[in-house]
């Protein structure tokens, strides 16, 4: 049975994937797509994805300190790219073949362009989704964070986690018209920084290297500068509140207490699919709650989180997963490794079901920014893609 704590960070996560999906359903939606008609309610503060980035940020920083950065780098890049590409595909089919008339101008070049994550670099590039904002960041915070990891530790550290919130605010002088900094400044994401700075922050204060001092002073400038690029402070106040939740997972007590207690397995369950949630759950969400607009707002708002749990655990199990073990299990080549993961997969869920085998007891897939304080290991002490081959040979 996991561990109080490891729960703690499962609903956490869950609650801020949550938060996601209710603002897209019920206030974004409705914004740009009049014909969805009222919310039931509205939910507009926009503070769960900033706080994924938080949370990434965190454990990012939990696995590097085991050492081997190209190794952490190989894994959190070989399970966040592969599910992101096939979302984007399968989102910019549904746009543009499943959408009502006259929501979507994509064309084949926008898609390539957000496949490669480079939607920021090119100003007339359409975006396949808004969610999708949080992926080039990670990408650019993954890399700093393995190239800068073994070069800028001490006092250092802590100046550059200043530099981070504080250098986007100087550079926003030169944005204001096009050019090359404006250019780098969207393209790297550079107005979300100081949400890294607060979880490296947070992550070095449950580790005892940062003062509780110097905690509160970094997160408050980082929620003000927050507020300046977002120019939005009711959302800003929000997140403060889950930076207050995620320091108190990091450090404080675990919250052993009944509601969690009793709602463990669900928890888990959606948090080790919350990835493949975010990525599928706005524009494709749109869509289906176009197709059931004429049932009520209540039905819109079921069809919308149903058809996100759904397609995030489909994705998840048969792309997020085998890709990820495709990619880290052996040297083997990428696409014969790739088959033999999802014949595992298959083999294992038909077993399964007949009573002939057991639910996997490998620890669960986690998506590539869900917490996690290992490394990324192998998710088991046998390689399953080699022992899959050797039956097959």
């Amino acid at each position: 049975m996991p561990s109080p704590r490891r729960i703690n960070w499962d609903a956490l996560r869950v609650l801020a994937v949550a938060a996601v999906l209710l603002q897209h359903a019920t206030h974004a939606g409705p914004s740009v797509h009049q014909e969805l008609g009222p919310p039931v309610f509205t939910v507009s503060l926009e503070m769960g994805a900033s706080t994924l980035v938080v949370v990434s940020a965190f454990f990012a920083c939990a696995s590097l300190a085991k050492g081997e950065p190209g190794r952490f780098l190989r894994n959190r890049l070989a399970r966040l790219l592969p599910p992101y590409a096939a979302a984007a595909a399968l989102t910019y089919f549904v746009l543009t073949r499943l959408a009502p008339e006259g929501w979507s101008e994509l064309e084949p070049r926008d898609l390539v362009i957000n496949v490669f994550m480079l939607q920021n670099w090119f100003p007339d590039a359409r975006l396949v989704d808004f969610s999708y904002w949080t992926l080039p960041v990670q990408v650019t915070g993954f890399v700093a964070g393995a190239v800068l990891v073994s070069r800028v530790r001490g006092n250092p550290l802590r100046v550059l986690l200043w530099a981070l919130v504080v250098g986007p605010l100087v550079l926003r002088v030169w944005t204001e018209d096009p050019g090359l900094v404006r250019t780098f400044y969207d393209g790297l994401g550079i107005h979300r920084a100081q949400l890294f700075a607060a979880g490296v922050g947070i992550w070095l204060w449950s580790k005892d290297r940062l003062n509780t001092g110097h905690l509160g002073a970094l997160l408050t400038a980082a929620l003000a500068a927050q507020a300046i690029h977002s120019a939005d402070p009711e959302s800003t106040l929000a997140l403060g509140v889950m930076l207050l939740a995620i320091a108190a997972c990091a450090k404080g007590p675990d919250w052993d207490v009944r509601p969690v207690r009793l709602l463990r397995r669900p928890i888990k369950w959606l948090a080790g699919i919350s990835y493949g949630v975010y990525l599928v759950h706005q524009e494709i969400g749109y869509v289906v709650m176009a197709a059931v607009a004429g049932y009520g707002p209540w039905v819109e708002l079921l069809a919308f989180l149903g058809v996100a749990v759904a397609l995030g655990w489909l994705l998840t199990a048969f792309v997020e997963r085998p890709a990820h073990r495709a990619l880290t299990a052996s040297s083997r080549p990428f696409l014969v490794r790739l088959v033999l993961a999802v014949r595992l997969r298959s083999a294992q869920s038909h077993l399964g079901s007949a009573g002939a085998l057991p639910f996997s007891a490998a620890p669960p897939w986690r998506p590539v920014s869900h917490p996690s304080t290992a490394a990324a290991d192998p998710l088991t002490r046998v390689d399953p893609v080699a022992a899959v081959s050797s039956q097959l040979r």
